[in-house]
């Protein structure tokens, strides 16, 4: 066992412990998939070799968990890429309803091909950018929209709050710079210093306060 896949799993151990066999199993299909999908179509960062992803991908994934409760909650990864964090999210809180929202079409077909493969239930992949998909007829509307490795363009403000029920947050995977949510009311839900990822840090805005001041 790689030293990368074994801190993983003792992070995971104590989220699931009486399920971690099973946890395990299903993440490194994931694993595999996504290694050898990342080979022909640049899905996440090729200068990251495969053996850290168990930490960079996953693990920085998870940490979310620390600050917010996902269980049978309706969840929107904008900018999903290879399926981060959306998949990671789904595997451990499976009654969670996820879509995962990329405009690049030949990511989306592979991230269908793992919704397929990882047998995940109640999870929608959707080929769109997010101006577009937010004035999609009889879409969901979601309690999170995660943000993982976008930037908070101003054109991403209005959809959204759109996106969002009334009750519902943006959160964004942050390290220090936090220029891109200046503008708008934000608050810090978690913030830690993590030995291998460094500065790590999950920004909330509420749907009331997603209005450029």
């Amino acid at each position: 066992m790689t030293e990368p896949k074994g801190r993983f799993e003792n992070y995971l151990e104590s989220l699931h412990p009486e399920d971690l066999p099973r946890l395990m199993h299903k993440f490194e299909h994931y694993h595999m998939l996504l290694s050898s999908a990342n080979r022909q179509v640049n899905l996440v960062s090729r200068s990251i070799p495969a053996e850290r992803f168990w930490i960079q991908h996953f693990l920085d994934s998870l940490l979310i968990l620390e600050c917010l409760d996902f269980a049978d909650k309706t969840l929107l990864d904008f900018g999903s890429g290879g399926g981060l964090p959306g998949i990671p999210i789904k595997l451990v809180v499976p009654s969670c309803s996820l879509t995962m929202l990329d405009s690049v079409q030949k990511k989306t077909r592979i991230l269908q091909e793992f919704v397929e493969a990882l047998a995940l239930g109640k999870t929608m992949v959707e080929t769109s950018r997010l101006e577009d998909y937010a004035f999609v007829a009889r879409r969901p509307s979601f309690d999170f929209v995660v943000c993982r490795a976008v930037a908070l363009e101003e054109r991403y403000v209005a959809p959204l709050r759109r996106l969002l029920k009334p009750s519902g947050m943006a959160v964004f995977y942050k390290a220090q710079k936090l220029d891109d949510l200046e503008s708008l009311k934000h608050e810090v839900l978690w913030e830690t210093n993590d030995p291998d990822l460094g500065q790590r840090c999950f920004i909330g805005i509420r749907h009331r306060d997603l209005m450029m001041r």
